[in-house]
C-alpha cells in the first residue's frame, strides 16, 4: 500500500454540487429543476434584499431551500465589496447575513460566496471570525480537483461558459483510479430568464442527474465529508484507523494506480483495522 484516497459517501469517487447566487426570484424555478432531478444546490443569499423587487421573499426561505435539498450560505448582507471597506463592517456585513439566514432557515449557515468574487486576506480573517466554514470564489479551474484552500474554493465553471458540456463529458468520463472528483458550476438563476436560456441547466442536469456512481452534494456537505477524512486517527502502521467525527468516512487503499478501488468505511466513532 502506498497511497490512501479519500472517496464521497457509497464509496463514489465522483461529486457534482451546484451555488447559485444573489437570492434572486428566479432562483424559485432553479430549485424546483434541482428538486425534480434530486440535485443538490448551495443559495447564496443577500438577507438585506429579500423581499425587494424581483428577490426572493424572507418568509419562502424555509420551504423552497429545504436543508434535504438544498444548502443556504452567506453573500454578504448587502452584496458589499468586502476588500473594499473597513474591516469592522466587513465583519457586520456577513455576521449579519449569517445571523438573518439562521433566523429564516433554522439551520447554522456557515458558507460563504465573494460577492463580486473580491477578497484578500484580511477578508478571509474576518469570514474565520465570523464562523464561516468555507468561501466560493469566481475563478474558473477548468478541472476536477478539491480544494487546497476552504477560503479560495474555486469552481470548476460558470454554466455560462462554452466548455460546459464538454467539462461534463470529461468528468463522467474520469476513471475512479483517478481518486475523488468533483464538478463545480456557480451563477446566478436570473442570469437564465435574461438570456431565455434555462435549457443550459436542464441540459446539464439531463447528463448528469440520475446516475448512481454521483454524489449530488452542497458545499457544505463536501467540505464537511473531507473534512471528517482529514479528522482520522491512524495507528504508526496504518493497521488499524479510528474515525473521531460524527459522519460515516469512506476510502480506499492501493498501489501506484492500481485501476480497481476497493472501498472501505469506518463508521462515527469506530476503529477498524485495515488489513495492512
Amino acid at each position: 500500500m502506498d497511497r490512501i484516497t479519500m472517496l464521497f459517501p457509497g464509496g463514489k469517487t465522483k461529486a457534482f454540487t451546484l451555488s447559485y447566487d444573489d437570492g434572486a426570484e428566479a432562483d424559485r424555478k432553479l430549485a424546483e429543476l434541482c428538486r425534480s432531478r434530486k440535485v443538490k444546490c448551495t443559495f447564496n443569499l443577500n438577507s438585506f434584499r429579500l423581499g425587494e423587487e424581483k428577490y426572493l421573499k424572507a418568509e419562502e426561505i424555509r420551504e423552497l431551500f429545504a436543508p434535504d435539498m438544498a444548502e443556504v450560505a452567506t453573500h454578504g448582507f448587502n452584496h458589499p465589496f468586502l476588500n473594499l471597506i473597513p474591516s469592522h463592517a466587513a465583519f457586520r456585513e456577513l455576521l449579519d447575513d449569517r445571523l438573518r439566514l439562521e433566523e429564516l432557515t433554522g439551520g447554522i449557515v456557515r458558507g460563504h460566496a465573494y460577492p463580486f468574487g473580491t477578497y484578500n486576506t484580511e477578508v478571509i480573517g474576518i469570514l474565520k471570525a465570523a464562523g464561516i466554514a468555507y468561501a466560493r470564489t469566481i475563478k474558473s479551474t477548468h478541472d476536477f480537483r478539491l480544494p487546497e484552500n476552504w477560503y479560495e474554493w474555486n469552481p470548476t465553471c460558470h454554466h455560462d461558459e462554452p466548455e460546459l458540456m464538454e467539462l461534463a463529458d470529461r468528468f463522467l468520463q474520469l476513471p475512479d483510479f483517478m481518486g475523488p472528483s468533483l464538478f463545480y458550476v456557480w451563477g446566478h438563476s436570473y442570469e437564465f430568464a435574461f438570456k431565455q436560456n434555462w435549457e443550459t441547466m436542464e441540459r446539464l442536469l439531463e447528463r448528469l442527474a440520475g446516475r448512481d456512481d454521483i454524489w449530488f452534494a452542497t458545499n457544505m456537505e463536501i467540505h464537511d465529508c473531507v473534512e471528517a477524512f482529514n479528522s482520522l486517527i491512524w495507528s504508526a502502521g496504518c493497521g488499524q484507523v479510528c474515525n473521531p467525527s460524527a459522519r460515516e468516512v469512506w476510502f480506499s487503499l492501493g498501489r501506484g494506480m492500481e485501476r480497481t478501488v476497493r472501498p472501505l468505511l469506518v463508521r462515527p466513532g469506530e476503529t477498524i483495522y485495515t488489513g495492512l
